[in-house]
């Protein structure tokens, strides 16, 4: 399956979640004079899990076609054969 390979599908989960931790940690900073909106952060890896579902049913629909373009590969092979024979006979 085409796609985002493990290792750096894993490397990127392993940055989001560490940027979630510095983000949650700044917010503990009473210097940190800007506070960011975890939520607006968090959307992002709402996002990303949402990519991961799409690309999850995708994957499945490239495994359906690729059944039925292989059955219907087999069935016309069999019906060209067939003709094949009948037009030697006739």
């Amino acid at each position: 399956m085409q796609g985002i390979e493990p290792k750096f599908h894993n490397t990127l989960i392993e940055r989001a979640k560490y940027y979630r931790y510095l983000l949650v940690e700044s917010q503990k900073d009473t210097e940190f004079s800007n506070p960011i909106d975890i939520d607006e952060v968090s959307e992002l890896g709402d996002l990303y899990e949402e990519y991961l579902k799409n690309k999850s049913q995708l994957e499945k629909s490239i495994k359906k076609y690729k059944e039925c373009h292989k059955k219907a590969q087999t069935q016309l092979s069999l019906k060209l054969r067939i003709l094949r024979r009948n037009l030697k006979k006739g």
